[in-house]
C-alpha cells in the first residue's frame, strides 16, 4: 500500500511539474521584449518663474499639425506613421488641429535588412549598402554557422556563408521633430532605433514611437535604453 501511494505521489508530482513547465514556456513564448536606444534633445524655451528659478516652457497641452517632406507626399508608410504618432500624442495632451496649430510635427521611419553574424550583430552597418524592406510579419531565423569573408565596399559580401537560412537582421528607426510655428525653431527632437530578428515592422515601429516619446516632453535621461514588452 505504501508503494502504491508513493507511485501515485510520484505521478502527481511529475504531472504537476510538467504542467508548470508548459505554463512557463507558453508565457515566455507569447511575449518579446523590444529593446531600443533612444536619443532625445528637448529645446523648449526657458520660462522664468518670477524669481531666480527657471522652468521648461514645454506646454502640458498643445495643438499641432503634421508636416511631411515633399518626397513622402505619396508615401503610404509615412501616412501610417503619422496616424500612429497622432494616437501616441493624444494621451500626452497633444491634439491635432491643422487650423489653430501651435506646433508642427514630423515623423520619419525607415527599415533595412542587414547581414548578421551568428550572435545577431551586423557584419556591417545596416544603413550602408542596405536593402530597404517593406512591411512584413513574423520572425526570420538568423541561421547557424560561422561567417568568413571581407567587406569589399559593394552591395555584395565576398566569402563563405554556411548555414540556412542565411543569418539576417532588421534595423528599424523612428525620428520625430517638433517645431514651434511662431518662431520656426525646432523645440524637440527624439530618435529610437532597434536591431533584431523581427520582420513585423509595423509592430516594431509602433513600439519605437512609444519609446521615442517616453518621458515626453521632458525626459529625465536624454540618451537611454527603453525596453517594451509586446506580443509575439
Amino acid at each position: 500500500m505504501k508503494v502504491l501511494n508513493m507511485s501515485r505521489h510520484f505521478k502527481f508530482s511529475a504531472w504537476f511539474i510538467a504542467a508548470c513547465c508548459m505554463v512557463l514556456l507558453s508565457g515566455c513564448s507569447s511575449v518579446r521584449i523590444i529593446e531600443s536606444q533612444v536619443q532625445t534633445s528637448p529645446q523648449w524655451a526657458a520660462v522664468s518663474g518670477g524669481g531666480a528659478s527657471v522652468s521648461s516652457g514645454a506646454p502640458a497641452k498643445a495643438l499641432f499639425r503634421l508636416e511631411r517632406l515633399p518626397a513622402d507626399v505619396n508615401n503610404l508608410q509615412a501616412g501610417w506613421a503619422e496616424v500612429e504618432l497622432e494616437n501616441a500624442l493624444l494621451p500626452l495632451g497633444w491634439t491635432r488641429n491643422d487650423v489653430d496649430a501651435q506646433y508642427s510635427v514630423w515623423i520619419g521611419v525607415r527599415t533595412a535588412e542587414f547581414i548578421a553574424d551568428p550572435w545577431g550583430r551586423p557584419v556591417r552597418g545596416p544603413w550602408v549598402n542596405h536593402v530597404f524592406v517593406s512591411v512584413g510579419t513574423g520572425y526570420r531565423p538568423r541561421g547557424v554557422g560561422a561567417n568568413v569573408g571581407v567587406n569589399i565596399g559593394s552591395p555584395l559580401y565576398a566569402g563563405m556563408r554556411p548555414g540556412f537560412p542565411p543569418p539576417v537582421g532588421y534595423a528599424q528607426e523612428v525620428s520625430i521633430i517638433i517645431r514651434d510655428l511662431k518662431t520656426s525653431q525646432v523645440v524637440y527632437q527624439t530618435k529610437a532605433n532597434h536591431d533584431g530578428p523581427w520582420a513585423d515592422h509595423q509592430n516594431i515601429l509602433r513600439t519605437l514611437i512609444t519609446a521615442a516619446l517616453q518621458g515626453f516632453p521632458n525626459p529625465t535621461a536624454l540618451n537611454r535604453r527603453v525596453d517594451i514588452s509586446i506580443p509575439r
